[in-house]
């Protein structure tokens, strides 16, 4: 406050040597001058008023951000106490029905043909039916033609013509009789998958139709359930962190996905290791889609940690 009532002091008292002169009246030739103030400042605008660029996060924003990334970096090198588990490893009944369900709609499904091999069946089929009539029409030909030459003289032109046909027959018969037993074994053998694909649909397709809903829901709740983790920065589980890093923006959809898919996993299986995400290799007793499964997300995890695009 004494700073402020000197300076305006000095402001007031303060001429320049042409206002000096004409108050002394010693230069009668230049007029009064007004004393000039200090420049008046307007108000620094509010940094929430100034428009961002595109891309640009806002300082308060970027501030949150940091601070989530503090703490999660505080708990990779402190680690989580029992009294800070997080509810992603919190063992929810309804998300294991779901995953259940699921698993048991994906055992099912093991059972129908994909769509490859209906497309192969269905080839193998035609393939069988085009062969019938290729015989077919050939064994006609063949005994109208000996029927003709039986009750003709060798020379009319109906017994040439029909010694021809008779030839051209025989010659296609010949040709078709090696592939009979293969033709009729592979065309069998098609026909039995896909009457048993029909009779798996028939008897369980509501059970599969239901294992896919509800693997639908069991990754939309744990993705929201990931996102709401991350975003209040809550302490994530130590196998997370350690094998995916602390999280990244709300952008990285990778980072998200895997963690998705590696608790899917976990919660589909009853795997607790606090430490592995994946706890070891299945053996051959589990199943092949656990074992399958398995193997698609060590690979996406090899690929995380070498900086490779993770393809899902």
């Amino acid at each position: 406050m004494k700073d402020a009532k000197v300076i305006d002091r000095a402001t007031r008292t303060a001429t320049t040597p042409t206002e000096s002169a004409s108050a002394t009246g010693t230069d009668p030739h230049t007029a009064p001058q007004p004393i000039v103030g200090p420049a008046y400042l307007p108000t620094p605008r509010d940094p929430k008023d100034v428009p961002l660029a595109d891309g640009d996060a806002r300082p308060e924003g970027r501030i949150e951000q940091l601070e989530r990334r503090l703490r999660q970096l505080e708990l990779l090198v402190w680690g989580t106490g029992g009294d800070d588990a997080t509810e992603l490893d919190l063992t929810d009944p309804e998300l294991v029905s779901l995953a259940k369900a699921a698993e048991y709609a994906q055992t099912l499904s093991r059972m129908l043909v994909t769509p490859r091999v209906r497309a192969a069946c269905e080839d193998t089929i035609d393939a069988c039916r085009e062969w019938h009539e290729r015989y077919n029409q050939a064994r006609d030909t063949a005994i109208a033609a000996s029927r003709t030459i039986a009750t003709t003289c060798a020379d009319q032109e109906r017994h040439r013509e029909a010694a021809v046909a008779f030839e051209v027959a025989r010659t296609e018969l010949d040709a078709l009789r090696p592939r009979r037993q293969r033709v009729l074994n592979t065309a069998q053998h098609a026909r039995l998958q896909l009457a048993h694909d029909r009779e798996v649909r028939d008897r369980y397709g509501r059970d599969i139709a239901d294992g896919h809903r509800a693997w639908a829901t069991l990754n939309s709740r744990l993705r929201v359930r990931t996102a709401a983790a991350v975003e209040r920065g809550e302490p994530l589980p130590t196998w997370l962190v350690e094998s995916l890093g602390v999280p990244p923006s709300s952008s990285a959809a990778e980072w998200r996905e895997l963690a998705i898919q590696l608790l899917a996993y976990r919660i589909t299986y009853a795997v607790t290791d606090p430490v592995e995400p994946l706890a070891g290799e299945p053996s051959t007793r589990d199943s092949p889609r656990r074992r399958q499964w398995h193997r698609e997300l060590q690979r996406q995890l090899d690929a995380w940690r070498g900086g490779f695009p993770v393809r899902h």
